[in-house]
């Protein structure tokens, strides 16, 4: 019964709650332009990201993401043009987001200060022809549950700041400005789109020729629901291998957290950074899955290693 009962829960939290509603992300550091528009562009090269994450694996119905985006540096690197295409599935439920970013930088002191727009399409749907779903009287039966396909698209817009130096960087973004219907019977206003403000930060520490530490923070606000923010230490030698390991604050009321997540990362040229994260659940949910798996891959095009930069490294 309890397990049916988290089910049903996970199901409907994304539609009838004002809470959050945005993916979640391991590596974050890894995938900013997911979740800041003004990251666009950061790159002085193109780079494509790839992202899957398996959430609450074992558990039926967990959300699942597959994340695609792109970056383009145009005019010197002083602007940046960015696309994300994501797909997020829980339960029987499925959002198919597109996303086009603008971001103009400029210097500012001793780094490079972004603001960024973005617009999104992205499009619900809820397949009630899944043969997941079960009725004690048979579905046939069921006339709260309508047996087909419904679906509906949204339309938004967000913004971000992003500012980094070689050593540290700072960035805040709202990836949803307006506060659209979620339900799909447009006369009725039981749930709706509310407003995340993602706070992010880190800096580079070089204790030696070949190690350097990496602390990193991002935080999460959203109206109508408690703080959330996940913590990271991570450390990286001969700029090639990154270990580290994050906390995420959430989970269940009264709890220890949401999660301890550890991540690995392989430089592999200088074109090709694979990464891979496995997330500890701490919350009460922790019995009934086994664990959350999230892979990465990030291509550059191009070579952008020059002698100043061998000297001066540029973390971020």
């Amino acid at each position: 019964m309890i397990r049916k009962i988290l089910i049903i829960s996970s199901l409907l939290w994304p539609f009838l709650l004002a809470a959050q509603q945005e993916q979640l992300y391991t590596q974050f550091m890894f995938n900013k332009l997911a979740v800041n528009p003004a990251y666009a562009g950061n790159d002085p090269v193109t780079s494509v990201n790839l992202l899957y994450r398996d959430q609450w694996n074992g558990f039926a119905g967990a959300p699942k993401t597959q994340v695609l985006s792109l970056s383009a540096p145009l005019a010197d690197n002083k602007i940046g043009l960015g696309f994300n295409l994501i797909n997020h599935t829980i339960g029987v439920s499925q959002k198919l987001s597109l996303e086009a970013m603008y971001a103009y930088r400029f210097k500012v002191g001793e780094g490079m200060l972004s603001m960024g727009v973005s617009a999104s399409s992205r499009r619900f749907t809820l397949d009630f022809t899944d043969s997941r779903l079960m009725a004690i009287q048979g579905l046939e039966n069921d006339p709260s549950i309508v047996q087909e396909r419904i679906s509906k698209n949204l339309f938004n817009f967000g913004f971000g700041i992003y500012y980094n130096t070689d050593l540290y960087y700072l960035g805040a973004s709202i990836p949803r400005l307006g506060q659209v219907n979620l339900d799909f019977d447009e006369n009725d206003i039981l749930s709706q789109e509310v407003r995340h403000l993602n706070l992010m930060g880190g800096a580079a520490f070089a204790w030696s020729e070949r190690f350097t530490f990496k602390p990193q923070l991002m935080v999460r606000i959203t109206e109508n629901a408690p703080l959330d923010f996940e913590l990271n230490f991570s450390g990286t030698v001969d700029e090639r291998y990154t270990v580290g390991v994050s906390y995420r604050a959430g989970g269940n009321q009264g709890g220890i957290g949401e999660s301890l997540n550890a991540i690995f990362a392989l430089q592999l040229n200088e074109q090709l950074l694979l990464g891979f994260a496995y997330d500890f659940t701490l919350s009460d949910i922790r019995t009934y899955q086994n664990g959350s798996v999230e892979m990465m891959l990030h291509y550059r095009f191009g070579r952008t290693i020059i002698q100043e930069e061998i000297i001066n490294p540029r973390y971020f």
